[in-house]
């Protein structure tokens, strides 16, 4: 919040003086000053990528990346650093880069804490594993270039049909849509979150429960994989887009629904049969 300071000789753009008191113009446009300078900031690339990468507040966040190149030494393929100038290099942030922050930083708050009242440290676990994060992003990658392959069909008889030429790219584009048919039967049409009917209780009218339960959508698995790993929300943007309130129970029950269903596009947990529309 801005406050004037009474000692202080302040002059606007029409060059009127005031003494201790700021117009609300000014205070409109010092408040619009410091909220493009937090996006900036927010925007700007990590210092260890340098200053060749400019700041861009429609790009989003930003994290730190280092480039690799495979070289073939005499004792075998090695991996080098790349880049130039041997410097870092910078990636969008997605989602699972930000719910791991939030993870890093509510892990940062209990760490506090438990400096404060003298225990140990926990231990910091990561929300995803590395290989749901590399599952996920695999899924988005895969979607985008079937999304960007221009055929508006997408059943593989179609696809089988197109690639009897014996192209190489008609079978690569097979070969892709293919697996993400693949992707999405694993995934399956299981529900993530379901809308509990809730008893009315003293305190909150029947009405109100009725309302807050129509409200309420449905999670479908499917529709959890495509906004966390194409739409780029973290859990609290899922269940706010649905009507469910961002408490811990419901994004904990979340995180393993999109856990689960990470898993079993990696191949695992496969033996439960799941539910298909």
């Amino acid at each position: 919040m801005i406050r004037a300071d009474p000692s202080t000789i302040y002059v606007n753009h029409f060059g009127t003086a005031r003494v201790g008191s700021i117009c609300d113009a000014d205070l409109r446009a010092r408040g619009e000053a410091e909220r493009l300078q937090m996006i900036k900031e927010r925007s700007m690339p990590p210092a260890a990528c340098g200053d060749d990468i400019v700041s861009a507040p429609g790009r989003g966040p930003m994290v730190q990346t280092r480039p690799l190149r495979v070289e073939m030494t005499p004792a075998g393929p090695r991996a080098r650093h790349d880049g130039y100038m041997l410097r870092a290099g910078a990636r969008v942030a997605d989602a699972f880069d930000l719910m791991t922050l939030n993870s890093r930083k509510a892990h940062a708050r209990l760490c506090a804490a438990a400096r404060r009242r003298g225990i140990g440290e926990p231990a910091f676990k990561p929300p995803f594993t590395v290989g749901q994060v590399e599952i996920a992003r695999e899924y988005a990658a895969l979607a985008e270039r079937c999304a960007a392959s221009g055929i508006k069909c997408a059943s593989l008889e179609a696809l089988r049909q197109v690639s009897s030429g014996g192209s190489d790219r008609e079978e690569a584009m097979l070969a892709d849509f293919r697996r993400l048919r693949y992707f999405e039967l694993r995934i399956g049409n299981g529900l993530a979150k379901s809308v509990r009917r809730l008893r009315p209780s003293g305190s909150v009218s029947k009405a109100k429960k009725h309302l807050v339960d129509r409200q309420r959508k449905a999670i479908v698995d499917q529709v959890l994989v495509d906004a966390v790993c194409l739409g780029g929300l973290t859990l609290s943007g899922v269940l706010e887009r649905h009507g469910w309130s961002s408490d811990t129970k419901s994004l904990e029950a979340l995180r393993s629904a999109l856990c689960a269903a990470l898993e079993r596009m990696r191949g695992y947990d496969l033996v439960q049969p799941q539910e298909r529309g």
